[in-house]
C-alpha cells in the first residue's frame, strides 16, 4: 500500500521535463503551452485519484 502512494505522489507532480508530456503533446498535437495545462491537470487529477483509492483501500489490508 505504501508503494501505490508513493506511486500516485510521484505521478501527481509531472512536469515539462517528464518524457511522458513531451509524447503526449507530440502524440496529440498541442503546443507546449496547451500541453502543459492539459498534462499538469490530467497527472495531478491521477495522482490524487490514485491517492484516494489506495486511502480507501488501506483499511481492508
Amino acid at each position: 500500500m505504501v508503494i501505490l502512494v508513493a506511486g500516485a505522489g510521484g505521478l501527481a507532480v509531472s512536469h515539462i521535463n517528464d518524457a511522458g508530456y513531451w509524447m503526449f503533446t507530440r502524440l496529440s498535437g498541442l503546443d507546449v503551452a496547451s500541453g502543459l495545462r492539459t498534462w499538469t491537470v490530467l497527472t495531478t487529477l491521477m495522482g490524487f485519484i490514485g491517492f484516494g483509492m489506495t486511502a480507501a483501500l488501506w483499511p481492508l489490508v
